[in-house]
């Protein structure tokens, strides 16, 4: 669980990746299990980009895909909806049984969802020390999903979703590679990441990096990601005032952070091309994203950005898949909804469209 800093009255913590055959070096194996009305697959994925991690993270990502009642001896095209979990989350089926539900029942168009594996505690930002994972997702794993099943390859018919820590690597991926993804679905999202700017919050040395919370670690990697410098025992520059003597630091640090102007504005290229951003928080206050998620939004709006928040009963990790769904739901009314014809599919892949526009 990732949840925010502690309030400045000591109350309890604020509520907080070309063809597949263009990829040698990218190596899956495949199993796939039935599953009531849909089908989950399952990926180990060879990825180069994360094999550049000094941390000892497997480089062998397992993705769990989960595809609708009738894919299987279709040719019709689904959107994707590609969701990050939690803290240290693994890829599970917590969401088919409310999947199968919600398309049976129609609440949700058929839709493919890919489910990416955070099991190691890991923020999806890239990192000279954990690893380049928006390379990952933009780079190896979009482009194998859409060669790998009949997906609708354009921004209409990608949105990416995001549960607290995965929350904040969902916005940032869709905003930080604008193109992708045309929208964007919050589950309590850690909107508060790379906002602490009260220095004692980060370690004074890496080598504390095993024994932290959670919330400290996420601290440190959003500081390599954000402000690297191997010469300090940190490992990273942490965020001081602007108008001081690490005025270049400050504004890094600035941009990342989106519960201020100056961060929504850095990204205002990319917020501006999603058609929607929804965000569930839950109702109270104590040891949720509520309050964060508040802000955000509010800066949001005054940018005149299409984001929606929805309050509901219960706890920061309560209810993840009825959130899930409803945010799928309210993703349906932008997102295609599918076309017959798989033909169009393969003319419109994603790392074929970057290939085009190359030439």
């Amino acid at each position: 669980m990732l949840t925010g800093p502690a309030s400045p009255d000591g109350r309890p913590p604020i509520a907080l990746a070309a063809l597949w055959a263009a990829i040698p070096w990218l190596w899956v194996a495949a199993t796939a299990a039935s599953a009531p009305g849909g089908t989950v697959e399952i990926h180990d994925v060879e990825s180069r980009a994360i094999a550049s991690n000094q941390m000892g993270i497997t480089s062998l990502r397992r993705v769990l895909v989960y595809v609708p009642p009738g894919y299987v001896g279709s040719r019709r095209s689904y959107p994707t909806l590609y969701w990050i979990p939690g803290w240290e989350t693994p890829a599970s089926r917590e969401y088919v049984g409310a999947l199968d539900e919600a398309i049976g029942k129609r609440r949700i168009p058929p839709v493919i969802v890919v489910h990416i594996d955070v099991r190691e505690g890991v923020v999806l930002l890239n990192s000279s020390v954990f690893g380049a994972w928006e390379d990952f997702l933009t780079q190896e794993l979009v482009p194998f999903i859409d060669t790998e099943y009949r997906t609708i390859p354009t921004p209409r018919g990608r949105a990416i979703m995001g549960h607290s820590s995965g929350g904040y690597g969902a916005i940032m991926a869709a905003t930080l590679h604008p193109g992708i993804w045309g929208a964007v679905g919050l589950n309590d999202p850690a909107a508060w990441a790379a906002c602490e700017r009260d220095v004692a919050a980060y370690p004074a040395e890496f080598g504390d990096y095993p024994y932290l919370r959670n919330n400290a670690k996420a601290l440190v990697q959003i500081g390599i990601a954000i402000a690297p410098n191997p010469e300090v025992p940190r490992r990273f520059d942490v965020p001081v005032p602007l108008g001081s003597d690490g005025e270049a630091t400050a504004r890094a640090w600035e941009r990342y952070c989106l519960l201020r102007e100056a961060g929504v504005r850095a990204h205002l290229d990319g917020l501006n091309l999603l058609s929607a951003i929804e965000v569930v928080a839950p109702r109270r206050s104590v040891w949720t994203n509520r309050d964060a998620s508040r802000k955000m939004v509010a800066v949001m709006r005054g940018h005149g950005l299409p984001v929606f928040l929805m309050e509901t009963p219960g706890s920061h990790g309560g209810a993840r898949p009825a959130r899930f769904i409803e945010l799928a739901r309210r993703l349906r009314r932008v997102i295609d909804p599918g076309f017959p014809d798989a033909t169009r599919t393969a003319a419109l892949t994603w790392g074929g469209v970057k290939g085009d526009a190359a030439r």
